[in-house]
């Protein structure tokens, strides 16, 4: 008997141990063709900080049920919503229109699915310009694009034109 409540303990310990280190893996299948460079990263126990290049620290947090990303521009605390939780966060610098001004990508997984979130930054102003669930989808980010694959191949083009995204629908002819 005693035996067998050892086993036990030891299987729902080992599944406790793997559900936990499934969780904190990464879900989404987003990728870039073009130069991105990786600001911050952090999990659901673990916030994040880092530097944007223009030199401000940049952090995430969660509190009430939102979880914020947050840039201090000279001492002023600017903070936009960026999910009800994280699993995996991870906020890269992309230069989508190729004007050398960086827009920020935030690629936040949690519950299951991952969300893209994509905001315009500069001297103190966020602006948010994209929000999609992208599953775990195939999602690719180009200079001017966002391609979003469905199972079945490509389903959504939202083209990058003068600070705003696009959809693009193909039209049969």
């Amino acid at each position: 008997m005693k035996k067998n409540v050892k086993r036990g303990i030891t299987v729902l310990l080992a599944l406790t141990i793997s559900a936990w280190a499934f969780s904190q893996q990464k879900i989404n299948n987003v990728e870039f063709e073009g130069d991105k460079t990786e600001i911050l990263k952090s999990s659901s126990t673990s916030y994040g900080k880092g530097t944007l290049s223009s030199g401000e620290a940049i952090t995430n947090e969660c509190l009430k049920g939102t979880c914020y990303m947050t840039i201090d521009y000279k001492g002023r605390k600017i903070q936009t919503p960026i999910g009800e939780t994280i699993t995996n966060l991870t906020i890269f610098e992309f230069d989508f229109a190729g004007d050398e001004d960086n827009e920020l990508v935030i690629v936040n997984d949690f519950k299951g699915t991952s969300v893209l979130y994509v905001f315009a930054y500069a001297r103190g102003i966020i602006q948010k310009l994209y929000q999609k669930e992208v599953f775990n989808n195939r999602t690719v980010i180009k200079t001017n694009y966002i391609e979003m694959y469905s199972p079945g191949g490509l389903d959504t083009v939202w083209n990058y034109y003068q600070g705003i995204f696009w959809s693009m629908t193909a039209e049969d002819f």
